[in-house]
């Protein structure tokens, strides 16, 4: 081989290295349905939501959450990295403006899946939303 063919092949090989590293390092989600606890407890699906297609990264390390549908979150706890039959798992949690209360969010992914699709869920005090994540 001659001096471009060799560094022709590193720089393959670079590019490569990155997207299996990124592959194992971040989560990339879709929102496939949205719903809501009525007081009542019975879980309402909204229709025509506009979250539903939505996208949004999850770095598996911090729990840092990139997309429109949960910027907002901040300070993510990961408090499962998830393994064979335990799924991922991040808590976000803020203080409440009233005495003694909180806001609790919840993340959880089945990075188990055999089929490559990891099923998710979120939940945000009696909003769900659900979908799957690579």
């Amino acid at each position: 081989m001659n001096k471009r063919s060799v560094f022709l092949f590193w720089i393959g090989v670079a590019f490569l290295s990155q997207g299996v590293f990124a592959a194992e390092t971040i989560y990339h989600c879709q929102v496939l349905s949205d719903a809501y606890i009525k007081s009542n407890g019975e879980l309402v699906l909204i229709q025509d939501s506009p979250r539903v297609g939505e996208d949004f990264t999850v770095i598996k390390k911090t729990g840092e959450v990139f997309g429109d549908v949960m910027d907002t979150l901040k300070n993510p706890k990961v408090i499962a990295s998830g393994s064979a039959g335990n799924p991922y798992k991040v808590i976000w949690t803020q203080k409440a403006a009233g005495k003694n209360g909180a806001f609790v969010d919840y993340l959880s992914i089945e990075g188990f899946a055999k089929d490559g699709k990891h099923p998710f869920g979120f939940f945000s005090g009696a909003l769900l939303m659900t979908g799957v994540c690579e």
